[in-house]
Order: structure tokens, then sequence, then C-alpha cells
């Protein structure tokens, strides 16, 4: 999995999804009690036809957005300044999308027996609060009018410069909870995602939500499903030799889990020290793109193993990555007492298994 443009993508999911729903409650809040409202599930469904633009700056152009929801259901056709034309739909049992320009199209079934956890725009959100809550300072600036309709403005400021996320400012609609407007600002790019109409009162049919894409384009079946866990013999099958956290000190492997990747093969040591988890690995092979993407907000240049590595923390998530001997290593933190330090020390251990 190429990370890093796993996480440049994260900026644009959230500007482009970045829709919080609540309950609707008269009165004067501080910023904490606005946020906890807008990451509330409403009891009642929201229906509206919406249209919004997004400015992502000079790294993603910018695009005009269209969206229908209602009852669960989503409808969002995305036109760029660059001439991309994408229509995705979530229908509640799948999410088809179809790049018209390219003639492509994927769907992802989100079906009970399909993907059984597929983020939702507030638990999106929700994540990027969470990350943001140490690092930035978040201030209540007023109320203004976006699309005709009155908001709270709220100003999240970053504590220190190279941050993952830069300042921020999100309006949030009083009536609905939505997110109307965002900005951030990282690394001198700054990015605008706008909403210029909401039409709680449009009629939407179940049609909005069917999607009719064209015989000649093959649409490609994403697997929702789990990684699969594999032995340590699968691995070394596609590998052949490569390096691996000895376990010893009470250290071991929990599980080796194959992760779903078209391109290139994808797996992940999961380690637990005294039967609680620790750390992971993960092993893919290194490619000329990996090394492409330039540093981003927040990662810090490092050595790991002799080798020229980075190292980033996301809330309570610590990362480093390398290549070395043709392969591509990240150790992720999954107890929150690891200091890099620790996962430096842990990558110092390594040693070749064939």
């Amino acid at each position: 999995m190429n990370w890093k443009k796993s996480l440049r993508a994260a900026g644009l999911v959230a500007a482009l999804t970045f829709s919080l729903v609540g309950c609707n409650t008269e009165g004067a809040y501080s910023p904490q009690e606005i946020i906890d409202h807008a990451l509330q599930e409403t009891q009642e469904s929201l229906a509206y036809y919406a249209e919004y633009t997004m400015d992502m700056g000079e790294v993603g152009g910018k695009a005009q957005v269209k969206e229908w929801t209602k009852d669960g259901k989503r409808r969002v056709e995305v036109t760029s300044d660059k001439g991309e034309h994408i229509i995705s739909v979530n229908n509640g049992s799948e999410i088809i999308s179809y790049n018209v320009k390219a003639k492509s199209a994927f769907k992802i079934d989100i079906s009970e027996d399909g993907l059984e956890s597929f983020p939702s725009p507030r638990e999106q959100a929700e994540k990027m609060f969470d990350l943001v809550k140490d690092t930035h300072d978040v201030s209540m600036s007023g109320e203004e009018k976006i699309a005709g309709r009155d908001t709270y403005k709220l100003v999240a400021k970053a504590k220190k410069d190279n941050t993952l996320f830069g300042d921020m400012e999100v309006w949030v609609d009083k009536k609905t909870w939505l997110t109307l407007k965002m900005t951030t600002n990282n690394a001198g790019n700054k990015t605008t995602t706008e909403y210029t109409k909401m039409d709680e009162s449009a009629k939407i049919g179940d049609a909005q939500f069917i999607l009719d894409i064209p015989k000649d384009v093959k649409v490609e079946e994403v697997s929702g499903a789990e990684p699969e866990s594999v032995t340590l013999d699968g691995v070394k099958e596609q590998f052949g030799e490569f390096l691996m956290v000895p376990e010893e000190n009470g250290l071991e492997i929990s599980n080796i889990q194959e992760m779903k990747i078209k391109d290139r093969s994808e797996f992940a040591f999961e380690y637990s020290q005294d039967q609680q988890p620790a750390f992971s690995v993960s092993l893919l092979k290194a490619v000329e793109d990996d090394t492409e993407m330039g540093d981003i907000p927040g990662e810090e240049p490092i050595e790991v193993r002799n080798q020229k590595g980075t190292f980033m923390k996301l809330g309570d998530i610590l990362t480093i990555s390398w290549q070395e001997n043709g392969n591509q290593y990240n150790i992720l933190s999954e107890n929150p007492k690891l200091t890099k330090e620790d996962l430096l020390a842990y990558a110092k251990q390594m040693t070749i298994v064939k």
C-alpha cells in the first residue's frame, strides 16, 4: 500500500465528505459542544439536495459537486476543472463509482455479508478531530451565513509548524449540524470546501440512487472482505528472504495478514507483548513511486537501520518507514506507551529470514 498516497488522499476525502449530522438544538455552545453535537447521529434521516465547490489549491485544482441524500443513501457527482466527471452512489447495499472520462468503474459490497465497516462522513470527521485535539487550539470565531444558512464558525490553530493538518476553519450549520464550509492550510497549500446551495425541500426519488453504467464499461468488483491470515511459509513463497522482528523477550507474532492490494502483495505482521497488542510491521515490494511522493506535512526524515527513512505521529499512532534490499517496511505502533525510540529499536533487532 502506498501509505504516502493514502495520507495525501485523506485530506481530499475529508474535503469531499466532511458532512457532519446531529440533532437540532438551539442555544450558545462552546467549540467542544458544537463538535460534540455535530458528531452525534441524528434520529431523523436527513434528506436534501446540495451543491458545493472544492478548491484544492495548486495540488488538486478545483471541482464542482452535486449531492443527493435521503434515507441514508447518497449520490455525489464531481466535475473538475481538468475535465474529470465522477459519479458515485451509495444505495445502502453497495457503493458504485463511475469515472465518465476514463470509462472505468468499480463497486464495493457493503451489505451485511460484505464490507462491514465503511466509515461514514461523521466517523471520518470524528477521526480528524481526534487527530488534531492535541496539536491545535480550537476556538469560536462568531457566526456567519453560508449558502444563506446560519452557521457557527470554529477556528483550529496549529500549535506548531509542519503538522499534518495545518490551520483550519470550520462553519457548522446551526440547524442540521452539517459542515457547510471548511478551509485548511497545509504547507502553504490552501484547501476550501464550501456549500453554495442546500435544499431540504427538494424532491428526491429512488431513481437518483440507481447508477446506469454503459455496457462497454467494465465494472471492477473491489473486495470488502477482511484481510486473510497466512502462514510465515506463505510470505516466504512470495518474498523469498526479508527482514522480521524476532520473537523473543515476551514478543510474539499474533497474526500475519495478507492485504488485498491489486498491484503487489503486502503482508502485515501483528506483534503482541505479554498478550497485549504492541505494533505491526508491513512488508511489500518497494517501487520507484514510493520515493517520488516527496515530504508531507508532519513527516520527519530519520535514519532507520542505516537507511534513509521517515517518522510520523498521527494522534497516538507512531510510524516509521524505510526501504531496504528492495522491500518497503513500515512499523506502526499499536500501544500508546511505545515511543519513536522503541520502534527504532525493534527495527534494529530485525533479522533476515529465508
